[in-house]
């Protein structure tokens, strides 16, 4: 029996009518297996990385968003400790003009120099109008050396508060720091998983794309065998069964035809258009 390869075409030639037949037998049977590949590339490997693609996408759209998040809460904070630094400053340069300027006596003193002097005037305990005047005037001093006192005092209130809302910006800032580093951590990890997807994505692809190329080149092959077929059918007398495969073939052949068109268009083929195109005619 002479030894069957189906990769070769001068080999059909020569084969009998039993060789013919396992070789088509062969061809069939790799055409369904090549067909059963492919629409598992269709049915399940594809559909499972456009899902993921779609997911892993999803996820790295959400944590863009909350890069692009943090971005912003880090300019308003940097804003608001630009502004505190400010009030800080001037505060600070308040307080020293100030300090220089502090009346020697207690609060105490000046509130007594001023309710005493305010009792005097109330009870008209003044010999003149000049001495009137004089007592006024102490009252008016102490009261201002009060007042500076007093905003002395309120101004050191607010930079302790300055200082420390400070602080607490600081803290905010170091921490929105840290939440900007692990998001772009997160987001260069999400990049490089979805292109690993794309990238098997276009594997499988231009796999099936080989499955494609495959299952058309044993069809061709299968052809020939067919043709060997009839030949010698027709040198046996069969016309019975020519008769019969060409009434098969008319039937298929427009169908045929169309798929073939599709496929070399670049049309993605159904199942059925797949063992259409490449199942054995007769």
């Amino acid at each position: 029996m002479p030894q069957l390869d189906h990769g070769k075409d001068s080999d059909i030639g020569s084969l009998g009518w039993n060789d013919l037949v396992v070789l088509k037998r062969r061809h069939s049977a790799s055409i369904r297996e090549v067909i059963q590949e492919i629409a598992n590339i269709d049915t399940t490997i594809l559909p499972k990385l456009n899902q993921q693609l779609r997911e892993g996408k999803e996820e790295l759209n959400q944590l863009i968003m909350k890069s692009r998040h943090n971005q912003t809460e880090v300019q308003h904070v940097n804003s608001d400790l630009l502004d505190l630094s400010e009030k800080i400053r001037q505060s600070k340069n308040f307080l020293l003009m100030m300090q220089n300027r502090m009346p020697q006596e207690t609060e105490e003193k000046l509130l007594h120099v001023s309710k005493f002097n305010q009792t005097l005037v109330d009870g008209r305990n003044y010999g003149s109008n000049r001495e009137k005047d004089q007592i006024l005037s102490t009252i008016r001093d102490a009261s201002m050396k009060l007042d500076a006192m007093k905003a002395f005092r309120t101004i050191r209130g607010q930079l302790q508060r300055f200082e420390d809302q400070c602080e607490v910006t600081r803290k905010s800032l170091l921490t929105l720091d840290v939440e900007s580093r692990l998001l772009h951590t997160e987001i260069s990890k999400c990049k490089r998983k979805t292109q690993r997807l794309l990238n098997s994505k276009h594997n499988v692809v231009a796999e099936r794309g080989d499955r494609l190329s495959k299952c058309y080149q044993i069809s061709k092959q299968l052809e020939k065998v067919n043709a060997q077929l009839d030949i010698l059918s027709e040198a046996r007398g069969s016309r019975g069964r020519v008769g019969f495969r060409a009434v098969y073939t008319s039937n298929i052949i427009k169908a045929k035809e169309s798929a073939k068109k599709k496929l070399q268009s670049g049309g993605k083929l159904s199942l059925e258009e797949l063992r259409l195109l490449y199942n054995e005619i007769g």
